[in-house]
């Protein structure tokens, strides 16, 4: 049913909509001068930066293990603020999905084809989701008569989870101070990219699983892409950065090689390695049509080659077993 609005009344001079509204104050942020994987100190600028609430993000490479990361970081006390109600609306998945999260039927299905590869490494036992979000995974998991606890950061998804009768500690995973080898399987999915320090989530991750449990890990590896890839060479060339004006979700831009070599560091034995592509859609961000049209071609060239040769894809699932 459609409504006419009223017109509007012009405000009295003086009145309160001659104040414009007050603009965010900026986010806070943190120098990372290293590399928080290996402890390099030498890094190469790569053409890619976030930008966002008055801040700017740059990307660069660790020349000693190969990732990738932002050198510009926000502050802990940040976090709460990019990861509010509204990012489970329409950014949790890097506004790919027209569902928002806590649409529980959206998400039912998924998370029975994630609960079957765990079931294909075992049988059901204590499973630790860090990142849970709002707790539909960890529902589905007990449904299926998993033991289950969550770690989460959000205000908004742990308000939610513990509504849904689950145990989930609000913070980070070592935060949580989990006992040590409490779990058989520890799931991340599109969480290990966030986190500020990926080696110390994942010497923790290995710290409470059983030796012999397994690590299930899924997330974005972008700037591995042929199209991304081929982007921060042309720019490079250019001497221009490519420029994202959103929020600096993603701390790390991980590829297979560089993500491989601090599971190992960490404690990891890699079972499986499975690149895929999300195929060409909408594109995100400002861009011109003949930017558009550029990567939905390569994009379109770049899903079979991942799909036949596990190669340049963009998103990645891991399976690594505690040694």
């Amino acid at each position: 049913m459609s409504r006419t609005a009223a017109p509007a009344t012009p405000p009295a001079a003086g009145g309160a909509a001659d104040v414009p509204a007050a603009a965010p104050p900026p986010l806070a942020t943190v120098a990372v001068p290293g590399c928080r994987a290996c402890g390099g100190t030498s890094l190469a600028p790569l053409a890619m930066r976030y930008e966002h609430r008055g801040a700017s993000f740059p990307l660069a490479e660790c020349r000693a293990c190969g990732l990738r990361f932002l050198t510009v970081q926000p502050a802990p006390e940040a976090f709460a603020e990019l990861y509010s109600s509204a990012y489970f609306e329409a950014d949790f998945r890097c506004g790919r999905s027209d569902a928002a999260y806590f649409d529980e039927a959206a998400f039912r299905a998924e998370d029975g084809a994630l609960l079957d590869a765990f079931a294909r490494l075992g049988p059901p036992g204590r499973l630790l989701e860090v990142g849970c979000a709002g707790g539909w995974l960890l529902k589905h998991a007990r449904e299926r008569g998993w033991q289950v606890r969550g770690v989460e950061i959000s205000d908004a998804g742990v308000a939610h989870a513990r509504g849904l009768g689950l145990e989930v500690f609000h913070g980070d995973l070592p935060g949580a101070a989990l006992p040590p080898a409490a779990f058989d399987l520890v799931y991340m999915g599109d969480v290990l990219a966030h986190v500020p320090n990926c080696r110390a989530v994942l010497a923790e991750v290995r710290r409470v699983l059983v030796p012999g449990g397994h690590l299930y890990l899924r997330g974005p590896i972008t700037t591995h892409s042929l199209a991304r890839s081929l982007g921060l060479a042309l720019y490079r060339r250019l001497g221009r950065p490519i420029v994202l004006s959103e929020p600096p979700y993603h701390l790390w831009e991980f590829r297979p090689g560089p993500l491989a070599r601090v599971l190992a560091a960490t404690g990891f034995q890699v079972k499986s390695m499975r690149q895929s592509k999300i195929p060409p859609g909408r594109p995100r961000g400002r861009k011109s049509a003949l930017q558009a049209l550029a990567m939905t071609v390569i994009d379109a060239a770049n899903v079979p080659l991942t799909r036949v040769f596990n190669a340049r894809g963009d998103r990645l699932t891991v399976v690594a077993r505690a040694a």
